[in-house]
């Protein structure tokens, strides 16, 4: 074996939060029949953590945050992302060596924040596959006893690291904020005077100007640091952050990493992600964002994939389409 020729490569295990569920990203090859995880070659001067990250790109589209392998609870320093495994392996005559030869592979893993934002073309076609699926599927056997031992490790490698101790003031700020921005949103339709909408606008800009300033100085507030209700609050504000799209979008990227964490609630960062996905023009995931149709009724904003959005909607947690519009046309939301 010691003259066989070595080659560099790294392989993504990207995983991502589908509502409370952990998926993985495998891409189709049909050139090798079944499916694999991203991957491949090294370029000159790269790492394995680079070129993982680039071909995690490259093949599926998805833009992956690395992860440092879990460390025991309670460790009181903080690791940065690295290669979880280096292992050699056997590769057969392929176009960059016309003979069998060997593969020192980095293995690194992340998380795809937003697994429905992609991003270019992808080489491949992608799927984000449950832990009950792997069996199914036409897997190398390293490549399923790799994942479905990570699947196990997942939780905790994405979970907040440190975790902040609560802060009861920003906490009671955050609610009081919240229950401004709703008390000008409950007044009857009917009732809505000019006075009434002026403060409305108001209401919205001083909670936006302030939400960026906390964000700027300690990072989206979590429900680690605030408390459920409270997180729940800051994603109020950031959905009805509306006249600062890009402030909005900010903010969509720090929820879903809270989400990943396991620090946000799922189904805030769905319909944040809704939400700006509409105000940019784009059709929705999840049917959240109404509008009034010819007939005055409502109806949902142009959806990505009609044919999926209960399913997404079930994963999520959320109620089926049709329940939520009655709920939303009564009034009760």
């Amino acid at each position: 074996m010691g003259d066989l020729v070595m080659h560099e490569t790294a392989s993504g295990y990207a995983f991502a939060r589908f509502g409370l569920e952990w998926r993985l990203c495998l891409i189709e090859r049909p050139r090798l029949g079944g499916e694999l995880v991203p991957g491949g070659h090294t370029e000159d001067g790269e790492d394995g953590l680079t070129a993982a990250v680039r071909e995690v790109l490259k093949e599926t589209g998805q833009r992956v945050r690395l992860l440092p392998p879990p460390l025991p609870e309670g460790y009181p320093h903080l690791a940065a992302p690295s290669v979880w495994h280096v292992v050699s392996m056997p590769a057969a005559a392929d176009s960059r060596c016309d003979r069998q030869h060997l593969h020192q592979d980095h293995i690194v893993v992340g998380v795809v924040d937003r697994p429905f934002a992609v991003h270019g073309t992808p080489e491949h076609t992608a799927h984000w596959v449950e832990r009950s699926a792997l069996d199914r599927l036409h897997l190398p056997e390293d490549t399923l006893l790799l994942a479905a031992a990570l699947f196990g490790a997942i939780d905790s490698a994405a979970a907040l690291r440190p975790r902040p101790a609560v802060d009861e003031v920003l906490r009671a700020e955050l609610l009081r904020r919240q229950e401004e921005d709703q008390a000008v949103r409950l007044v009857p339709v009917d009732d809505r005077t000019p006075e009434l909408m002026e403060r409305w606008r108001a209401v919205d800009e001083a909670n936006t100007a302030w939400l960026g300033e906390l964000i700027a100085a300690r990072g989206w507030p979590g429900e680690a640091l605030v408390g459920r209700q409270a997180a729940g609050a800051a994603w109020l504000l950031a959905q009805h952050a509306d006249r600062q799209p890009e402030f909005q979008r900010e903010c969509l990227e720090l929820l879903a990493a809270a989400v990943t964490a396991g620090d946000a609630d799922p189904q805030h960062g769905a319909l944040l992600e809704d939400r700006v996905l509409v105000a940019q023009g784009k059709r929705q995931i999840f049917g959240t964002q109404l509008t009034q149709g010819p007939d005055r009724t409502l109806v949902p904003h142009p959806l990505r994939n009609p044919d999926e959005v209960e399913a997404l909607r079930a994963a999520w947690g959320f109620e089926p389409l049709e329940a939520y519009i009655r709920q939303v046309s009564a009034g009760i939301r």
